[in-house]
């Protein structure tokens, strides 16, 4: 195949008319200068103030101009040492709060430009570049702030890591706002990079080892709820700015279809994540109450039409032939709609303790529920305890339905229903007509009162077995004055006998107690006040273990606090007063409401968290103690405050304007 080689003569005449006009472009270049919309390449930020001086230098000025002014500000050794430490302080905010959402940001929208085929990116390769080269600087000192972020929380220094975060976010706003008095700046970009660190710092708040080890009375995952609130709020202000930008070019394409595949993910994945919350929370499970209630679905279908909406939306935009470049609109509310689906349930999630708290109504709907477990003794033992607590404060409620299990366990006669019993007899389910039927009465009778009663009274070992035994011998009228007496010595020698022991201390003083109660024999409380004392202050653990929250009380000492120690523990206070010493901020801070709790401890939390605050001589946290213990909360606000006011004090983005040519028609 033969080529024909074309003269260089013949190349130049072709091309002359296409020559580009000098004076003409030189108009047109200095025009574009004037409306700031070339890049001033190789000009730095001059300005007189020295920490606008620092700010340039640690800030690239192409990432707060949108590309508009590439350089920087003086070296970093040129700096004195001063303005360095200065500028190290505020490198924190810089590297969380800035460069992490520029960088993602200005990635994103390379990809876009040049997907769409526009040729002036140059804008765009500037904020990158400027990007790669603060992290390639900086690399250390960030890596430092990121490990911070995830490893401060999981020590219990979530305070420690906000105060850092909010020094250095205000020295970053004075930074911001001292650019925008001047011009500059760019609110598009501030109000995404600040939406994207919220939401890795939120991220990083819902580690489960967060406030375990410290004093709080709100669960601390609403900090987390606070950082995405913040983001929620951000999104429309992102959303806006891009819309004064104005449109993008869309360019004819060989593609003639949209691309599915990101369409369906996008529609898919929030609707799959939101079914997996709803599904086992719509109903009661494990003894929790329905989370979203009969109103689930209804959520989840105004969810999925908005969703359907802004889909169909974006393929009918996407559709659409362009034979030549079109102005057309920024759809960005359609990834917005779609945000705001998929952190709403999550949301929704974190916050479900101010929505859905444990107040007295649910409580007693739980205690008349009373859905049974797979181990009758264990469901009976945790229910027990709210349902003594609705009884005491007189809200009367309706038994049935636990008193037609116990029915059918005593018939059955099932091998743990001598522990089952010990709750059902404190709770009242038993009636009087149905003692002479309980299994094992007569035997564990003797075994507590033997015919030869002249031996000395022993302890008696696994008291919660024979507990139900004296409810039944002291309501069928079973119990001499002799063998009061008799039964009294034996719990005292019990009682005794656990001075030493390191496990079911608290359970079993407070069995005896109430025991002692039944028989018509109740105990000195002055003198065996100090005993129980110590062993509050023993058993109380202001430690963690295994990803549970001190300040409860232990079962085992040394192991990790349980909610039944706990319960018992508060009502031994309730009977023998508070220890000296004994810091009921603890208690408070471990029976606060949690986002999740395990089976039926939500209501043993919420019932004794009322018994502790309603102990004679307690004072409630004043609002000073309420503000010291959750100042994490409080920052994580400010912070989102501070964010808002660093995008709102930014300058808008400018607009651009482009011109089309528009298709002639014959």
């Amino acid at each position: 195949m033969s080529v024909e080689l074309v003269s260089e003569s013949d190349l130049r005449a072709a091309l002359r008319p296409h020559r580009v006009n000098a004076n003409e472009f030189e108009t047109g270049i200095q025009a574009r200068i004037e409306a700031g919309v070339v890049p001033l390449q190789n000009k730095s930020l001059e300005v007189d103030d020295p920490l606008l001086t620092v700010a340039a230098t640690f800030i690239p000025c192409p990432l707060i101009t949108g590309g508009k002014i590439v350089g920087g500000g003086t070296k970093l050794s040129s700096l004195t040492l001063a303005q360095k430490l200065l500028g190290y302080a505020a490198l924190p905010a810089i590297s969380l709060f800035l460069l992490v959402g520029a960088t993602f940001f200005s990635a994103r929208k390379i990809h876009k430009v040049q997907k769409e085929n526009q040729s002036d990116i140059s804008d765009v390769m500037e904020m990158q570049a400027a990007a790669r080269q603060w992290w390639r600087s900086h690399r250390w000192g960030a890596f430092t702030v990121f490990a911070a972020v995830l490893i401060l929380p999981m020590i219990g220094a979530t305070w420690l890591l906000f105060l850092l975060l909010l020094a250095s976010f205000g020295l970053l706003l004075y930074f911001l706002s001292s650019f925008a008095r001047h011009g500059i700046g760019n609110r598009l970009l501030i109000a995404q990079s600040c939406l994207s660190g919220l939401l890795l710092l939120s991220m990083a708040m819902q580690n489960t080892y967060g406030g375990l080890s410290e004093i709080h009375f709100v669960d601390q995952k609403l900090i987390a709820a606070v950082l995405l609130a913040g983001t929620l709020i951000l999104l429309p202000i992102v959303i806006t700015s891009m819309a004064r930008l104005g449109g993008r070019e869309v360019f004819e394409s060989k593609q003639k279809s949209p691309h599915w595949l990101v369409i369906l993910c996008s529609f898919i994945i929030p609707n799959v994540l939101f079914l997996i919350v709803l599904s086992p929370l719509r109903k009661p499970v494990l003894n929790q109450p329905a989370f979203f209630g009969s109103y689930g679905w209804w959520f989840f279908a105004i969810m999925l039409v908005v969703q359907a909406s802004a889909v169909i939306w974006a393929i009918v935009r996407r559709s659409r032939k362009a034979p030549v470049a079109q102005y057309l609109a920024r759809p960005e509310w359609i990834p917005g709609v779609l945000y705001v689906c998929i952190t709403c349930p999550l949301l929704m999630s974190l916050t479900n303790t101010i929505w859905w708290p444990a107040t007295p109504a649910r409580i007693l709907h739980y205690v008349e529920a009373f859905e049974q477990g797979p181990y009758p003794s264990i469901t009976f033992r945790n229910w027990e305890i709210p349902a003594s607590w609705t009884i005491e404060q007189g809200l009367h409620p309706d038994l049935s339905r636990a008193r037609k299990v116990l029915d059918n366990e005593i018939a059955q006669d099932q091998s743990q229903l001598s522990f089952t019993l010990g709750s059902a007899f404190r709770v009242g389910l038993v009636r009087p007509d149905q003692i002479k039927t309980l299994p094992d009465l007569e035997q564990k009778r003797r075994s507590l009162l033997p015919e030869t009663s002249s031996r000395k009274p022993r302890r008696i070992t696994s008291l919660n077995q024979y507990a139900w035994v004296f409810y039944a011998l002291a309501e069928s009228d079973q119990l001499s004055s002799k063998d009061q007496d008799f039964l009294e010595q034996r719990l005292l020698a019990t009682l005794d006998a656990t001075v030493g022991e390191t496990a079911d201390v608290l359970q079993m003083a407070l069995r005896v107690t109430q025991l002692l109660e039944v028989i018509d024999r109740p105990i000195d409380r002055d003198r065996y006040r100090e005993q129980v004392h110590g062993w509050l202050r023993a058993f109380h653990s202001t430690q963690t273990h295994s990803f549970q929250i001190a300040g409860g009380f232990e079962q085992y000492q040394g192991v990790s606090a349980s909610m039944l120690a706990t319960s018992n523990a508060v009502e031994l206070m309730q009977i023998y007063g508070i220890p000296e010493g004994l810091d009921l901020n603890w208690v408070r801070s471990y029976l606060r409401p949690l986002y999740y709790r395990p089976s039926s401890d939500k209501w043993i939390a919420a019932v004794t968290l009322d018994r502790l605050n309603s102990l004679h001589g307690v004072t409630q946290p004043t609002l000073f103690e309420w503000l010291y213990y959750e100042r994490s909360l409080v920052a994580a606000m400010l912070l989102v405050v501070l964010c808002l006011y660093a995008t709102l004090s930014s300058p808008l983005p400018e607009i651009e304007t482009r011109e089309f040519e528009v298709p002639k028609t014959e």
